[in-house]
């Protein structure tokens, strides 16, 4: 999961690194049929360019997710993805899903780049309000 502190030294044992980001989305589950099993909602806390971290408030049982979100021209952004692991965090109570994009690179880094520009739009507007 996280790269782990130890004393000073931070060791990053991830291929590619992770941009915080906060946002919102509805997701729908599809089977390893393709049979859509469930939906819900959560909030993206990280981005790679290979993947995200989601976390929700109920675990998420199914193969394969569909990530959307409305970005700032308010068109859907969608994204799918595969689902690599859901565990329950001790602390929240939320659980927290590993999900690896898949499809075209092109598409999957024109999501990125909305999710991105999406949550730093909203976190500069909360600032000003502060």
């Amino acid at each position: 999961m996280a790269a782990k502190q130890i004393k000073s030294e931070f060791i990053e044992r991830r291929r590619y690194p992770r941009i915080k980001s906060v946002n919102l989305v509805d997701y729908a589950l599809f089977d390893e049929k393709g049979k859509r099993i469930g939906e819900g909602n959560g909030r993206i806390l990280n981005l790679s360019q290979i993947g995200t971290l989601l976390e929700t408030n109920k675990a998420i049982h199914g193969s394969f997710v569909n990530l959307m979100t409305i970005d700032l021209d308010y068109k859907k952004v969608r994204v799918k993805g595969r689902v690599i692991r859901t565990g329950k965090h001790p602390s929240s109570g939320h659980y927290l899903s590993g999900i690896e994009f898949m499809g075209p690179k092109d598409e999957q880094h024109e999501t990125i780049v909305a999710f991105v520009k999406t949550y730093q739009y909203r976190k500069q507007k909360a600032e000003r309000v502060h």
